[in-house]
């Protein structure tokens, strides 16, 4: 009880306003949820908490100096001096007691705020570098708070932007080169088209059996041209989307098993047999069910297109963490055959574009529908089979 009877009432006062305070600033902050705590007003209150407890300490400091100073033979000093000196010096303690202690909550607060003043002006420069260097610059996240989620959805919104910008680009490039390819593939049949055209001019309907076998051959190329564009123009707008509209959940092994059927019977009435082993009972994804038909139509397709006749085609399904199918057939001739690149347009050039039922095209659309779905889809030889491996979730 001495000791505190030996510090004035005024320390006292503050010791217990300022201990007061920070107890209080505490528990409110502390009954605040998580995720309010992460935002900017929090922050901006935490600190000014901070720097109101550092002002009401100067403050303390400030009236006991006064205390001291004016208790002592100082205020005597004032006192002899006058009036007027007693009126400055009471100004003097005022202008003490109320501007230091906001001064210092100023400075405090300007202090602990500083580094996110700094983090907004660096946002700020890299911003002004995104736009003048483009996009796929990332900038530096510190902090949890709007600023820094804000930073966050620009990293993103710049990444993907970049990556926009190079698929276009890409996309431009594989304009240019499916004009160049289609061209050559195009000219082609066009140019067998008009020499038999002539051909006929100069033979005329008299000769009726040459007629006859120009006419059919004008037919077979006119056929094949019409099918080129077809699956030109299907696969162009195949390659321009990033997703299909309709997609709906349907078993993509009961949709195989009917494909399976149809062509089960189309094969044998060529010669050829195909088998099937499904290990998996059923798949259910969310697809494109037209498009689907079109990929598992275009693989069976092309085995039977270049299947050995005395090998049966076989097609096996099983799942793990994904579908896995797999469409096996031996070739007639595997010499030149390169697996990795087989989904690429016009692979097969040589052998393929000298094919009226073939485009060039139906593994490239296989291969695109299947991203669009998001599958894989790759091929391997072994000796004279060659294998087309089919992934989807």
């Amino acid at each position: 009880m001495t000791l505190l009877r030996m510090v004035p009432n005024y320390i006292l006062i503050n010791g217990i306003v300022i201990g007061g305070t920070v107890l209080v600033f505490f528990l409110v902050y502390g009954r605040l949820s998580s995720s309010f705590r992460k935002r900017l007003t929090a922050y901006f209150l935490k600190e000014a908490g901070f720097s109101l407890v550092i002002s009401l300490a100067v403050l303390t400091v400030v009236l006991a100096a006064e205390e001291l100073l004016f208790s002592s033979k100082m205020g005597d000093f004032f006192y002899e001096l006058g009036y007027r000196y007693n009126i400055a010096a009471e100004y003097l303690q005022s202008v003490l007691t109320v501007a230091l202690p906001m001064i210092c909550f100023v400075v405090s607060f300007s202090v602990r705020i500083n580094g996110r003043v700094r983090y907004v002006e660096y946002l700020s420069q890299e911003i002004q570098k995104i736009r003048e260097e483009g996009f796929g610059r990332s900038m530096e996240l510190q902090g949890d708070d709007e600023i820094t989620r804000l930073c966050a959805v620009i990293n993103e919104m710049s990444v993907q932007l970049r990556e926009k910008e190079e698929r276009e680009k890409r996309q431009q490039q594989s304009k240019n080169e499916l004009i160049t390819s289609v061209s050559h593939d195009l000219r082609s049949p066009l140019t067998s088209i008009i020499g038999y055209v002539e051909l006929l001019k100069e033979t005329g309907p008299e000769d009726r059996q040459r007629f006859d076998e120009y006419i059919e051959v004008v037919e077979r190329r006119l056929a094949g041209l019409n099918g080129l564009i077809n699956e030109l123009f299907e696969y162009t707008k195949l390659n321009s989307a990033d997703r299909f509209p309709d997609m709906e959940k349907r078993d993509v092994l009961e949709l195989l098993r009917h494909i399976l059927y149809e062509y089960k019977i189309l094969m044998e009435a060529e010669g050829l047999t195909l088998s099937w082993q499904l290990r998996a009972n059923s798949h259910a994804a969310d697809i494109n069910t037209q498009q689907m038909v079109r990929v598992f139509q275009n693989l069976l397709d092309n085995a039977r297109r270049y299947a050995d006749r005395s090998a049966p085609v076989t097609v096996t399904a099983e799942e793990t963490d994904r579908l896995h199918i797999c469409i096996t057939n031996r070739l007639t001739d595997a010499r030149g055959i390169e697996p990795d690149r087989i989904f690429e347009r016009f692979y097969c050039g040589d052998r393929a574009r000298s094919t009226p039922q073939s485009s060039g095209l139906g593994l490239a659309i296989v291969k695109r529908i299947v991203e669009l779905h998001g599958g894989e889809v790759d091929a391997s030889l072994q000796g004279q089979e060659l294998s087309v491996h089919l992934f989807l979730k």
